[in-house]
C-alpha cells in the first residue's frame, strides 16, 4: 500500500494570492488533482491514504469533509522538504507517492497506470517523464525514508532520484500537456 503525499505549496510569483484557489473550469486548480485522487483511490488497491499538506486555511477548511488527512504546515518557509518531511511522518504505508496541485490536467489513467508500472517493475523509486524530462509525481519506497527525512529547504526528492538512477522505474507519459506545472496565468490560456 501507499500514501498519496500532495504538497500543495501555491507558491507563485507570477499569481497574486494562492495560485492553488485559481478557478479552472469552474472549480480551485487544487480541487482537479484532490477529485481524480477520490476517485482513484476507491478503485486502486495500491492506494492505502491522500494526504494533503499545506500552508493554507482555506484549503484546510474545504478538504475537512473528504477522505484526505490534512497536514496543516505551520513551517512552510522551511521549503519543500518540510511538506516531504510532514507527509512521510503521518504516513501509515511504506511507500509514498508525491504529486502537487498545480498540474491539473493529469489524467486519472495516468497516474493509475504510472502507480501499477511501478508496482510491477520491484524498483523502489518511480517517477513520470515526458520528452527524458523527470518530472512529478514521483514515488519512493521505504528504503529512501531516511532520506527523505534528511532534505532540507527547497531540494524535493530528485536529488535522491538522480543519485539512484539504477533503481528507477520511469513511466513515460506521451501528452506533456497533462504534466504541465502551472505557474503563471498565461499557461492556462495556452
Amino acid at each position: 500500500m501507499l500514501s498519496v503525499i500532495v504538497l500543495a505549496s501555491g507558491n507563485s510569483k507570477r499569481f497574486k494570492g494562492n495560485k492553488l484557489l485559481y478557478e479552472i473550469d469552474d472549480k480551485p486548480m487544487y480541487l482537479h488533482t484532490v477529485e481524480k485522487l477520490i476517485n482513484l483511490k476507491k478503485k486502486c488497491k495500491y492506494i492505502g491514504e491522500i494526504i494533503f499538506v499545506t500552508k493554507y486555511q482555506k484549503i484546510i477548511d474545504d478538504l475537512k469533509n473528504r477522505d484526505i488527512k490534512v497536514i496543516e504546515n505551520k513551517n512552510s518557509e522551511f521549503g519543500i522538504s518540510q511538506s516531504i518531511k510532514l507527509g512521510v511522518s503521518n504516513s501509515n504505508n511504506d511507500c509514498y507517492m508525491f504529486t502537487v496541485c498545480d498540474q491539473p490536467y493529469i489524467r486519472e489513467d495516468t497516474i493509475e497506470n504510472f502507480i501499477e508500472g511501478f508496482i510491477k517493475s520491484g524498483k523502489n523509486l518511480g517517477c513520470v517523464s515526458s520528452d527524458g524530462l523527470l518530472l512529478n509525481p514521483t514515488i519512493f519506497t521505504k528504503k529512501y525514508k531516511d532520506d527523505l527525512m534528511r532534505l532540507e529547504g527547497d531540494k524535493g526528492g530528485k536529488k535522491i532520484i538522480l543519485k539512484n538512477l539504477e533503481d528507477l522505474f520511469v513511466f513515460e507519459v506521451c501528452d506533456h500537456y497533462e504534466l504541465i506545472d502551472i505557474d503563471y496565468k498565461e499557461q492556462l490560456e495556452d
